[in-house]
C-alpha cells in the first residue's frame, strides 16, 4: 500500500513539475523573444545616431550604399562596432551571434548608380515613409535592397524592424509591410519633394 501511495504521489509530483515547468519555459521563451526584439530596435536606434553623425560630418549626405557599414563604422563608438550592425536573432552555424551574417540591409535607392554617388538626406522624402535600414534575409556585410528580401515570417515574434529617414523605427509583419508598400505608406524609392512656396 505504501508503495502504491509513493508511486501515486511521485506521479502527481512529476505531472505537476512537467506542467509548471513547461509553463515557466514558455514564459521564459516569450521573455527572451521580447528582449531580442528590444535589442534589435535598440541597435537600429544606435545606427540612427550613427547616420545623424555621419550626415553632420559629410554635409548632409547619406553613406555610400555599397559600403554603408564600413562608412558608418567611423562614427560608431569602438565598443559597439562588433555588434551594432548585427540583428541579434541572426545566428551563425554554432548558434552564436554571427560575425559574418549581419541581418540588416541599407536602402539601395539611397544610392544613385548613374552618378555613383549617395543621395542627400533631404532627398529621402517623405522621411517618415522612406526606409533607410531594414531586416533582410541576405547574408554578409554592406547588403542593400529594396524590401524584396524581408524575412517571412518576421524575426521578432512575426515582425521585422525598419529604420526610417526621420530616424524612427517600426516593427511590422511581412504582410503589414506589403500592404503599406502597396498603399505608398512605406517607401524605398523616395518621392520628389514638393516645390517650396515663396513668401
Amino acid at each position: 500500500m505504501r508503495l502504491v501511495a509513493f508511486f501515486f504521489i511521485a506521479g502527481v509530483g512529476l505531472l505537476l513539475w512537467l506542467f509548471v515547468g513547461r509553463g515557466l519555459q514558455e514564459k521564459l521563451m516569450v521573455r527572451r523573444e521580447s528582449d531580442l526584439a528590444a535589442l534589435c530596435e535598440t541597435r537600429l536606434g544606435r545606427l540612427a545616431v550613427a547616420l545623424r553623425l555621419y550626415a553632420r560630418d559629410y554635409e548632409n549626405v547619406l553613406p555610400p550604399a555599397p559600403t554603408w557599414m564600413d562608412a558608418l563604422e567611423s562614427v560608431v563608438p569602438p565598443g559597439q562596432r562588433e555588434l551594432v550592425f548585427h540583428c541579434p536573432k541572426v545566428k551563425d552555424k554554432e548558434g552564436k551571434e554571427g560575425k559574418e551574417d549581419y541581418g540588416y540591409a541599407f536602402n539601395a535607392e539611397a544610392w544613385i548608380p548613374e552618378w555613383q554617388a549617395p543621395r542627400w538626406f533631404p532627398e529621402m522624402y517623405p522621411p517618415e515613409k522612406v526606409v533607410l535600414i531594414y531586416e533582410t534575409t541576405q547574408k554578409g556585410r554592406n547588403r542593400t535592397g529594396v524590401g524584396k528580401d524581408i524575412p517571412d515570417p518576421g524575426r521578432h515574434q512575426g515582425k521585422n524592424y525598419y529604420l526610417f529617414a526621420d530616424f524612427t523605427t517600426m516593427a511590422l509583419t511581412p504582410n503589414e509591410a506589403r500592404r503599406l508598400m502597396e498603399r505608398g505608406e512605406l517607401l524605398f524609392k523616395p518621392m520628389p519633394r514638393p516645390p517650396s512656396r515663396g513668401p
